[in-house]
């Protein structure tokens, strides 16, 4: 799909599955700005940053750089950023909160609040898989319904603003077509309902859409009702008001991973509830109290309800709740998400039991969830991208194919090692493929997140294990296949 997706998966899952290193004191507001200015002035990943920490009732927020590169205002506290796919935290705590107060239950079917009669000529719409099951709420909050990330009617539209023109009608005729394509298809093309993780940016726009539909009110008025005022948001938004463009960040990203350019504003239509939301660092340091219990708000038990273990998520370390995806890092329970659109990055970390957390905003489409994730926990480095961006040795193909096979890290995780066009790339268990990078013959390092894999007992042409360092710990793979 050539449109640009809205979430990025975690790059550092492998690295909160490997992590063990002794817990550290987290850094001090100028050791966070230190790691900020790093970001923007020397490393030249971003135009202006904001770090939200929250310890309880305790909020802070450090911030560096400025709104745009033409822009001399500076990043505050009030600073509006688009999050991204954060905002399917937000869906889904308005199914929580539908949820807790009776209104309907995760098991519904999909298709009880679809559109009867429209003029896609729709008789009553089903979304079922090729079993006959009806499609849940769940499966959506989940992204276990087997939908596709995107939907394969999306409007020619271009890169800079892809979501702007898929509406309420090219949103049913989709489903009504998907509809007759599952009657027939048994299974070739699609899947059961709950077979499998797939993550998808139309299933949780569905999701609201069908939310709003149920609660009888447009999605922007049932989300600012039930979740933007119980928790005081006020500087939270689906469409930034004229009022407050003027501290409405430029979005940039990195042409050629080098070169900072501007970036147009991303627009939502029916897709919103995926991921069209705009907000202050303020604001999300009080989303993030809520989201962690550090405040009691109306919203508690629909945050608890969001954020257990329903399903097997993108893997075995990182079950899935409703939108958030839970971690265990160091022996700490923690939900996260990010978020990015074609101009902005944002992370998210909550850890419930201390009632803690962490967020990064970034006006810059790069990367941005190492630094949430060592601010949630020191002892994980920061990703090291001089390291990153070091130039790879040349290796002939037929060296390549000794490292093909899969290693096993432990029984329920391991890399699958594969070569495509004369690349080496890896993918580790439930998460997406990257590729590696020569340092030496046997020795490899990934650009997309900072790991380095150097294969062993090389015989009769195969490798017969690999040693992976990551985060300062190095653990060997045994080839298993």
């Amino acid at each position: 799909m050539n449109h640009p997706a809205l979430f990025r998966s975690c790059a550092a899952v492998l690295l909160c599955a490997l992590a063990s290193a002794v817990a550290q004191a987290q850094p001090s507001d100028a050791q966070i700005k230190e790691i900020l200015t790093q970001r923007i002035d020397v490393d030249k990943q971003a135009v202006g940053l904001a770090a939200v920490i929250v310890n309880g009732e305790q909020v802070r927020i450090v911030t560096h750089g400025f709104q745009g590169l033409d822009k001399a205002a500076p990043i505050t506290a009030d600073t509006l950023f688009e999050v991204g796919s954060i905002t399917k935290t937000f869906t889904a705590l308005l199914l929580a909160d539908m949820v807790v107060n009776g209104e309907l239950k995760l098991d519904d079917p999909v298709e009880k609040w679809l559109p009867q009669g429209l003029s896609v000529g729709v008789n009553g719409l089903k979304l079922r898989d090729y079993t006959g099951a009806p499609i849940r709420l769940v499966d959506l909050a989940t992204h276990r319904s087997g939908l596709p990330r995107l939907p394969d009617n999306m409007p020619n539209g271009t890169r800079a603003d892809p979501y702007v023109d898929y509406r309420e009608q090219q949103l049913l005729v989709y489903l009504k077509s998907r509809e007759t394509l599952v009657e027939t298809d048994a299974g070739k093309t699609t899947k059961k309902r709950d077979e499998a993780y797939a993550y998808s940016n139309l299933g949780f726009g569905l999701l609201g859409y069908v939310l709003a539909r149920a609660a009888n009110m447009p999605y922007d008025e049932l989300l600012q009702k039930r979740v933007l005022t119980p928790l005081g948001l006020t500087s939270t938004y689906l469409d930034t008001p004229r009022s407050e463009l003027a501290r409405f960040s430029d979005g940039h990203y990195l042409e050629k991973g080098t070169t900072l350019k501007q970036a147009k504003h991303w627009r939502f239509d029916v897709i919103a509830p995926a991921g069209a939301l705009r907000m202050s660092a303020k604001d999300m340091g009080r989303y993030a109290q809520a989201a962690s219990g550090a405040i009691d708000t109306p919203l508690k038990a629909a945050f608890t309800l969001a954020q257990k273990r329903y399903r097997e998520g993108m893997g075995p370390i990182n079950p899935q709740g409703l939108a958030w995806i839970l971690a265990t890092i160091n022996d700490r329970a923690i939900v996260t998400h990010d978020g990015a659109t074609g101009g902005f990055s944002s992370t998210l970390w909550v850890e419930p039991e201390r009632k803690s957390a962490v967020a990064v905003l970034s006006n810059t489409a790069s990367r941005i969830t190492d630094v949430g994730l060592h601010l949630m926990e020191p002892s994980i480095p920061l990703a090291n991208l001089a390291s990153m961006r070091a130039e790879a040795v040349a290796v002939d193909a037929k060296s390549l194919e000794q490292f093909v096979g899969t290693y096993a890290l432990n029984p329920n995780f391991s890399v699958t090692v594969r070569t495509r066009d004369g690349k080496l790339f890896a993918q580790a268990t439930g998460q997406g493929e990257f590729e590696l990078f020569a340092k030496s013959v046997s020795v490899f390092f990934a650009r997309v997140t900072p790991l380095e894999i150097a294969f062993e007992e090389i015989k009769d042409g195969k490798a017969g294990r690999f040693l992976i360092t990551q985060a300062g710990r190095t653990r060997p793979a045994q080839r298993v296949e």
